[in-house]
């Protein structure tokens, strides 16, 4: 009994330690408790933004495929226009050949125009000169109509004097 109640103070003291070491536990385990709460209510909320940031995901690879498509899309038609414009430039070449030759036949046009107005030019002076001479020629003629006229006058006259003369020599030789 003597060396049970010499044990009981220093088991009293296990036990205030034991009990001491308890209530830690039970203060620690209440904090992981609430620790546990909190990180259940962190983890919550983080599998909500992981699947907002799914369904984030799936909306961004959703466009990214539209973007890749429209990229297609565009390559294609830079393509067509890539050939639209070789094609414009060697229409561009070609009409631009065209137009050297054009503008060549236009002056040689400019230089026939020249000519021929020249040529008219030369021709109006000549159908002047005609003209002038025809009127002149029309005008010599009506002078040799009124000679004609008179010279036929003169004619007849000379033939009434011859025929009245022949009468008069007839005459003349039958007395």
């Amino acid at each position: 009994k003597a060396s049970a109640e010499a044990d009981v103070p220093a088991l009293t003291e296990k036990k205030k330690k034991s009990d001491s070491m308890n209530a830690d536990m039970i203060d620690q385990i209440a904090t992981l408790k609430e620790r546990l709460s909190s990180s259940d209510a962190s983890v919550q909320l983080l599998a909500k933004e992981k699947e907002a940031i799914e369904s984030e995901k799936t909306e961004l690879l959703r466009e990214k495929a539209l973007l890749e498509t429209d990229a297609a899309d565009t390559r294609c038609q830079v393509q067509a226009l890539l050939e639209e414009k070789a094609s414009a430039e060697a229409d561009a070449s070609a009409l631009t050949e065209e137009k050297k030759k054009l503008d060549s036949m236009n002056v040689d046009m400019a230089n026939q125009l020249a000519t021929l107005k020249e040529e008219l030019s030369a021709s109006e002076a000549n159908i002047q000169v005609l003209t002038n001479e025809k009127r002149t020629i029309a005008s010599n003629n009506d002078v040799l109509c009124h000679q004609k006229a008179s010279l036929e006058s003169s004619k007849n006259e000379l033939q009434c004097r011859v025929q009245a003369l022949l009468e008069e020599k007839a005459s003349a030789e039958a007395d």
